[in-house]
């Protein structure tokens, strides 16, 4: 008899299923598990980025824009 699946979590979201992928990474599904906000999430892969000399571009903080802490829901 099988429990039920163990959740994987990556801070405070919860990670679900692949979206898409490409060069440099996958996009997965997941949750917000202190808002139960539904996200994309971008999972890098960190030989390529190493590889190719990217890691200021990737470790730059997020823009102001898409930080949604500052979306209103009155758009």
């Amino acid at each position: 008899m099988a429990g039920a699946p163990r959740k994987k979590m990556v801070g405070r979201y919860e990670v679900g299923w692949t979206i898409g992928h490409g060069s440099f990474g996958k996009v997965k599904f997941a949750v917000d598990a202190d808002m139960g906000v539904p996200v994309t999430m971008k999972v890098l892969d960190k030989t390529t980025i190493l590889n190719q000399r990217m890691l200021q571009q990737v470790a730059a903080p997020p823009s102001p824009s898409l930080d949604p802490s500052t979306l209103s829901s009155s758009h």
